[in-house]
């Protein structure tokens, strides 16, 4: 069975039972109050983003800092007995990616990067964005969208049968993780912002830091040339119109309330900021992974993904594509090999064998995967062991169109071997630090004299809510940035 049918069947199965369980009464919206279409019971919903939840932390990664997890959680903890939906149980976690993003599974799962957290500036302004993922909870957004995509049939399978092949090895074909590009409307949008200053206003937060926060949203989006807006809310650009609906919803007595920006500002303190070259990066035409200890070259031209549970490698043309991953194992490679055959429906073994790769003794197999309705996929695996990891170098292509990337594959493979160059081992990542500004020096000023580097001002700038030749105010905590 591939991906497709395999989603397809499982929209099926859960169609049949639940529109035999809804078919006499609809759910009540817990936010409106209004009866509507829900094919998914709530117990239905949390086990949608349990599931999703272990499928996001192992494709993502957490960012490995405790105390500043638990900081984000006691924020969003806060908002909820202030929510709709408070008997949930939610959780709350920073991913490790510099992109700036918030978004929410089913169920009460709520996620910030850390490229998000760098570029607010308050406490309150953290409350908002969780209000905002709340309310989608809250209103079931995503589950009532994939309710109605059930009701006129329309799967969420991945757009070819090469992409369908390369989410199977890597585990992204499951419906949840699919639930994460589903547009939400805009009618959506707006009452997550409603409901954001519904709850962060019952939390005893001034709502209006949500405004400040968009405006951070429009000028970097201005920064990289108007292009959609980074992460946050990207599906629905931020017009004006929008920002002025959420300003209607204020309330004067909204400036007593507490926006926290210092307490909040210390608290990123040492913060990762950009991509953290430990878990990958890239020179000339070499990818360097110091945290697994691998490099390997790729073709000019070729698209390189890197995430902490694989590196992907696609051709110019999205016709073959070359998946790299590493997972500590014991197993044998054979007996890892079969588990990973294993897994991919109806995959028709075609060999089986040792093979030598560089100075690795490896395992490889190759799979024939039939589809029904296009070319069947030719997939071939090499496994290999380096200390504790057992690496895995898939590459695949639609059978007519394997042997024209052959080269290209054979070059990706053949250039794997250990990081052992110094050089390349120990990279230290950028961090936000904390300065105090003395109310003398401008903006610019303060950054020259920190060593901030100047390819980082501009946005640092937008980030702290002033303008380089802007005088931030005596004791007013400043962003910076070094190694």
């Amino acid at each position: 069975m591939d991906a497709r049918t395999h989603v397809r069947k499982i929209f099926s199965i859960l169609l049949l039972f639940s529109v035999i369980l809804t078919i006499s009464s609809c759910a009540v919206n817990p936010v409106t109050g209004k009866r509507e279409i829900m094919l998914f019971s709530e117990s239905a919903e949390i086990q949608l983003g349990e599931q999703t939840d272990r499928e996001i932390r192992t494709q993502f990664g957490v960012y490995e800092d405790p105390v500043l997890n638990d900081y984000v959680n006691q924020i969003g903890q806060r908002l909820v007995p202030h929510t709709h939906r408070p008997h949930l149980q939610y959780h709350f976690a920073i991913l490790n990616s510099p992109i700036i993003n918030a978004f929410a599974v089913p169920g009460g799962y709520i996620y910030v990067t850390r490229g998000l957290l760098a570029a607010l500036n308050s406490e309150g302004e953290l409350a908002l964005v969780l209000g905002h993922e709340l309310g989608h909870v809250n209103a079931r957004h995503s589950v009532k969208k994939l309710s109605r995509l059930m009701l006129v049939q329309i799967g969420l399978a991945l757009g070819s049968a090469l992409s369908e092949t390369a989410a199977k090895i890597s585990g992204l074909a499951s419906i949840g993780i699919q639930l994460l590009f589903l547009k939400f409307s805009r009618n959506d949008e707006r009452e997550a912002d409603r409901l954001a200053v519904l709850y962060s206003r019952r939390a005893g937060y001034n709502p209006a830091t949500l405004i400040n926060f968009f405006a951070t949203l429009q000028k970097l989006g201005d920064l990289s040339g108007g292009h959609q807006l980074p992460g946050f809310l990207s599906t629905h650009p931020l017009t004006d119109e929008r920002i002025q609906n959420t300003q209607h919803l204020l309330q004067p007595d909204d400036t007593n309330l507490k926006v926290a920006r210092s307490v909040y500002l210390r608290h990123l303190n040492q913060l990762v900021f950009g991509q953290d070259p430990r878990l990958g990066f890239v020179e000339g035409q070499t990818f360097y992974h110091p945290q697994m200890g691998f490099q390997v070259s790729f073709p000019s031209q070729w698209k390189l993904t890197n995430q902490p549970a694989q590196l992907t490698l696609t051709s110019p043309d999205k016709k073959a594509v070359a998946i790299i991953q590493g997972e500590a194992s014991s197993e044998t490679l054979d007996d890892y090999a079969g588990k990973k055959a294993a897994q991919l429906e109806k995959g028709e073994i075609l060999s089986r064998g040792q093979e030598a790769i560089n100075n690795f003794r490896a395992f490889q197999q190759t799979i024939r995967i039939p589809q029904e309705e296009s070319a069947a996929i030719i997939l071939k695996q090499s496994f290999l062991r380096q200390k504790k990891y057992i690496f895995t170098i898939s590459t695949a292509a639609e059978e007519d169109d394997y042997f024209r990337y052959e080269n290209e594959f054979n070059f990706i493979k053949t250039s794997f071997r250990p990081l052992t160059n110094p050089r390349y081992l120990h990279p230290r990542p950028y961090r936000l630090y904390m300065v105090k500004a003395n109310g003398r020096k401008t903006l610019q000023e303060i950054f020259k004299k920190e060593k901030t580097h100047q390819k980082f001002w501009k946005k640092l700038a937008i980030m702290n809510g002033f303008r380089l030749e802007e005088k931030p105010p005596a004791h007013t905590l400043v962003k910076i940035v070094r190694k």
